[in-house]
């Protein structure tokens, strides 16, 4: 009885590892090991995944000493148990991080297609881009969980974020057009994982897009001054808006920037871009936006092999720096290499839109990862973080995106696809759909 009981709970706990430490306490109840469940009780109440690796060894210890054969074989299946339940819950994260990425990328017919589990239904083919396309033509499967572990494993010291994608517009007086939406927010989500583990972040902010980016930075600051003065403390420390002028040669400017931001502060040793035009900067209808796009992409790699060491030097950042980039249509900075495969060099939304062998990025890196929107990208950068490498100064709950959202928009950003709509991006209204994409994100990285 006691065999078939212990065969059970450990059945039980297979089928529920992806779950919270409480389903697994109530699946080692059927065997009655009482001690051990309050202990797997206390260690859901800290971050599941890691706590349960702590209290393993000291779970084990309260198991009883065999005094006879069938204690002896009760004891030794619960410790087989327990260590299987170890190594399913150490892998649980790996798994939440790829559930994420399939998220980012298709809609629910789009992973069944492609054999995957997942998907997201106002994602990938539901958006006409092709983004599903592209996140399988450029075997970019893992590609999530390898940019959160190269950014946030410890070894990154000092982050330059980049964003910002000018839309031409005529909605703002004086002014040929603005920053998009779809960029800043996402930006500022990789921001705060940054900061939350650490990393000194630099913010670069150009004459077209600085604007916007710091009206979002500050209303991240003032959102958290008043719900978690932790997590604003660490961002003022931990975050410069870099100020780089037009006009001038842009990689000194942007060393001088950085110099003047830090006090003190080590070389550049990563780069992240969040939905920033690549060379040859064309948009989605193939106009040429090279007038109002700073070039700071010669940082990033050329798909043609030839190196960017000389451009990094100058403007301060390391030549071994690791390399991010995020986009969602194949013309961003980072996703050179997908955009420039025969395989989809003709796709195009259709329309009066461009393919991807006119506009597709030139730029490539370490790191590329496609989203149905780019902030999607950045975020889930942020809750592949906090599933990976958890902190309490994390923050995952929606009410931040939804103050930055509203504060780029009262300083001129627009969806580029419906400039005249309020809170929108590519298209889509915060209200049901972000909302919606950052609920089911942040559960997934909490393990909800």
């Amino acid at each position: 009885k006691a065999l078939q009981e212990t065969h059970s709970a450990h059945s039980g706990i297979a089928h529920a590892s992806h779950r919270s430490l409480p389903a697994v306490a109530r699946c080692l109840t059927r065997c009655k090991a009482t001690a051990l469940c309050q202990r797997l009780q206390q260690a859901a109440s800290c971050s599941a995944h890691v706590a349960f690796a702590n209290y393993c060894a000291s779970a084990m210890r309260l198991l009883p000493k065999p005094q006879n054969t069938s204690s002896w074989m009760r004891s030794a299946l619960a410790r087989t148990s327990l260590i299987g339940l170890a190594r399913s819950m150490a892998t649980a994260p790996k798994r939440r991080v790829a559930a994420m990425e399939v998220n980012l990328a298709m809609n629910l017919d789009d992973a069944k297609l492609y054999g995957l589990e997942g998907g997201f239904r106002h994602a990938g083919s539901s958006c006409g881009r092709h983004v599903e396309k592209l996140y399988v033509e450029g075997r970019l499967q893992g590609s999530l969980e390898r940019a959160a572990t190269a950014l946030f494993d410890g070894t990154v010291k000092h982050a330059l974020v980049v964003s910002g994608f000018y839309v031409l517009h005529d909605q703002l007086e004086g002014a040929t057009g603005s920053c998009e939406t779809d960029g800043p927010p996402g930006a500022l989500a990789v921001v705060r994982a940054l900061c939350a583990r650490g990393v000194q972040t630099s913010l670069y902010c150009d004459a077209h897009n600085g604007p916007v980016l710091k009206a979002g930075f500050d209303a991240m600051i003032a959102y958290y001054a008043t719900t978690r003065p932790a997590v604003a403390d660490r961002l003022r420390s931990h975050c410069r808006c870099v100020d780089v002028p037009d006009g001038v040669d842009h990689l000194e400017a942007l060393k001088g920037a950085l110099e003047k931001a830090w006090e003190a502060a080590g070389e550049v040793d990563a780069l992240v871009a969040v939905e920033r035009l690549s060379e040859p900067y064309r948009n989605i209808r193939g106009h040429d936006l090279a007038a109002h796009t700073e070039p700071v992409d010669v940082l990033w790699p050329h798909v043609d092999g030839s190196s960017c060491g000389e451009a990094r030097r100058k403007a301060g950042i390391r030549e071994d720096a690791v390399s991010v980039g995020i986009g969602d249509g194949g013309n961003e900075v980072g996703l050179g290499r997908v955009a420039q495969l025969d395989a989809v060099a003709s796709l195009s939304p259709g329309e009066d839109f461009c393919a991807l062998g006119v506009n597709g990025a030139l730029r490539a890196c370490d790191h590329p990862l496609v989203a149905t929107v780019s902030n999607w990208g950045g975020s889930a950068l942020e809750a592949a973080a906090h599933a990976l490498f958890p902190t309490a100064l994390d923050d995952l709950e929606a009410g931040v995106e939804r103050a930055v959202l509203e504060a780029i928009c009262a300083a001129g950003s627009v969806d580029g696809k419906y400039v005249e709509r309020p809170l929108s991006v590519d298209g889509m209204a915060w209200e049901p759909v972000h909302r919606e994409f950052y609920e089911m994100l942040w559960g997934l990285a909490k393990g909800e």
